[in-house]
């Protein structure tokens, strides 16, 4: 049953600076963003507003899964002043087995409200499917079509301690990211790496300069710790779109979804 959920604003005291750069260590992206926000460090103000989107709900949080990230980058985000902030329910879908939820953080300043879009897509399961089927995912990505054809645009790993490294510079510190031994427990092979954490490293992979917005799913968590882990993209089709993937060298893909490319004109 749908519940009446009120959107959440909140202005939010600009990151220190020391956070700030351990972030972009951490993302392989120590050289980059001198004067502005990297987007996807929207993990570090937008969790806590979506938690509270999440509090207003019925659902049992223990049994959330995370399907995905959409961010859509219509600009810079300054580094040197306040973030204005509007977390909302984009989408609250109730199905029979699950009820599908997307949070969207909108993040700007005063004069200019929505630079970053990120929604984060999740799925609250009530009960399993009859025949064991988990499939959380309305639209499955394009990820086995012969016909694509994959251009390797750099790699990343992950080593065991960077779930604990990731939760210290944003706060997500649900135990599955950094205890083997919960990890497990919660039905895991081991302790895995966060979602937006995954998300970040794969896009610091792209000209994010030249991106408008990115759809990754998350098909499979990357468990910690993880040795060379491709990021893939197709060329861009004649309306700026492509293909994108994350996989490891044995073909299994981790997140998949599409790109976007500016405009030369927007």
């Amino acid at each position: 049953m749908k519940s009446e959920i009120s959107p959440v604003h909140q202005i939010i005291a600009a990151p220190p600076a020391a956070l700030i750069e351990h972030y972009l260590a951490w993302c392989g992206a120590a050289d980059r963003y001198p004067n502005s926000l990297p987007a996807h460090m929207v993990s570090y103000w937008g969790l806590p507003l979506i938690a509270q989107i999440l509090l207003q709900t019925p659902y049992a949080l223990t049994k959330v899964l995370n399907q995905g990230v959409t961010l859509r980058i219509n600009g810079e985000l300054p580094r040197n002043q306040p973030l204005h902030c509007k977390a909302f329910v984009a989408l609250q879908l109730e199905e029979q087995h699950r009820t599908r939820l997307s949070v969207t953080v909108q993040t700007g300043t005063e004069d200019s409200p929505n630079i970053v879009e990120a929604t984060l897509h999740m799925a609250f399961i009530h009960r399993r499917r009859p025949g064991n089927s988990t499939s959380t995912s309305a639209k499955m990505p394009r990820v086995d079509d012969p016909q694509l054809n994959w251009n390797t645009l750099g790699t990343w790993s992950a080593t065991a301690h960077d779930g604990l490294q990731f939760a210290l510079i944003t706060g997500d510190f649900n135990p599955i990211h950094w205890s083997s031994l919960i990890g497990k427990l919660s039905g895991l092979p081991s302790k895995i790496l966060q979602g937006f954490g995954s998300f970040a490293r794969t896009l610091e992979q792209l000209k994010l300069d030249q991106i408008a917005q990115v759809d990754l799913r998350f098909l499979r968590p990357v468990r910690l710790p993880s040795e060379q882990l491709l990021v893939e993209q197709t060329s861009f089709d004649e309306v700026l779109s492509a293909q994108l993937r994350l996989r490891d060298r044995h073909g299994n893909v981790y997140l998949a979804g599409t790109v976007q490319q500016r405009s030369s004109t927007a």
